[in-house]
């Protein structure tokens, strides 16, 4: 296994034993600043706790390139006390069966004690609201999550309690480490922002306030839905849009470059290209403020934990899932982008297009 690959895998591993849910991504934040410390990778913090890690290049006529991915997941948060107890409220899309069915949770504290709760069915809260049984007091505020496996690896399938959107973080990471080694020709940006399941809302103050350069080419690394025609373990998908967006050509043809390269390299790198209209991602909220975007997605099983589909009340709760080799072509695919942007490698779509053009020109000209 390349080294890349190993080091993806260990900080996915290691990224699962931090449970998150929007506003409480503090364990995954401390994870990822103490490994980008330990490689000696410049890193700041905005004012609103997203993470902003930079590799500068050595080109200043080349444009920037930034990876984003989320470190929350969709949980709930202890909202009041009603005596015999306490009211939970969703943060992003939690499957509706939990509130329906009963779950086992855990709550979470910053130092990642854990303490068993259960949500049970209550017929009279409001919209989001679950009731939630614990034997320790819980505060206004506690982030609870379900208590599922934090990480788990069988044959060629990853299963996590959060692959959503850790698998990303993994990538980034593991690709930035690496992109570290050697001298690269422009500045490459790994961002790890908060709040996005509660409506992309890290990632959009980032755009918002240009905390990167605004020629810079966003590209979402996210985990998303299996949708028809698309499978696990076909590989990574090149995504030209989510369920608000449609993203940028020109951005994408960074990945098709890289793409290009590792089938050169290996005829049976696996890849796919779709719209992954499941949901909406980052690139999104890039998109809106005016970059120019792209994304790579992991195909997922059991979105957001839900067996079924987030709505169905007769559904279950389970680990999401994705496939090893998607997840290890999907490194491998955004270690290389970031090489290729320095390139000065024409669009291939482009080379084909001239191509076409310089030997059918002639013949368009004679009368017909």
């Amino acid at each position: 296994m390349k080294n890349i690959h190993t080091l993806a895998l260990n900080i996915l591993k290691d990224l699962g034993r931090c449970p998150a849910t929007s506003f409480n991504e503090y364990q995954v934040s401390n994870k990822l600043m103490s490994i980008l410390e330990e490689n000696s990778i410049d890193y700041s913090q905005d004012d609103y706790g997203n993470i902003v890690a930079k590799i500068s290049g050595t080109e200043e006529s080349h444009r920037p390139i930034a990876y984003v991915a989320h470190m929350d997941h969709p949980g709930y948060e202890i909202i009041r006390d009603e005596k015999d107890f306490y009211v939970g409220k969703s943060l992003g899309g939690v499957p509706r069966a939990a509130a329906i069915k009963g779950a086992d949770c855990f709550s979470f504290d910053q130092e990642n004690n854990r303490h068993p709760c259960r949500i049970e069915p209550w017929g009279e809260g409001g919209e989001g609201e679950v009731k939630v049984v614990s034997e320790i007091k819980l505060d206004v505020g506690t982030p609870i999550t379900f208590n599922l496996p934090d990480f788990s690896l069988l044959d060629n399938q990853i299963e996590m309690r959060a692959l959503d959107d850790l698998a990303g973080c993994a990538s980034i990471m593991a690709s930035l480490i690496e992109l570290k080694r050697e001298p690269v020709a422009t500045d490459i940006f790994g961002i790890f922002t908060r709040a996005e399941e509660v409506g992309l809302v890290g990632a959009g103050l980032i755009a918002a306030e240009q905390t990167i350069p605004t020629n810079t080419f966003v590209v979402s690394v996210e985990t998303s839905s299996v949708i028809p025609g698309v499978e696990q373990g076909m590989g990574p998908v090149i995504r030209t849009g989510d369920a608000s967006y449609t993203f940028d050509a020109e951005a994408e043809q960074i990945l098709t470059l890289a793409k290009n390269s590792l089938l050169s390299e290996n005829p049976g790198f696996k890849w796919q290209r779709q719209l992954m209209a499941a949901g909406s991602c980052e690139a999104t909220a890039f998109a809106v403020n005016g970059f120019s975007t792209t994304g790579v997605a992991f195909p997922l099983g059991n979105w957001h934990n839900a067996t079924t589909k987030i709505p169905d009340p007769n559904g279950a709760i389970g680990m999401e899932y994705i496939s090893l080799d998607d997840f290890l072509n999907g490194t491998d695919l955004i270690f290389t982008s970031a090489s290729m942007i320095s390139s000065k490698t024409a669009s291939p779509v482009k080379e084909r297009l001239l191509e076409v053009q310089g030997k059918l020109r002639d013949r368009l000209k004679r009368r017909i």
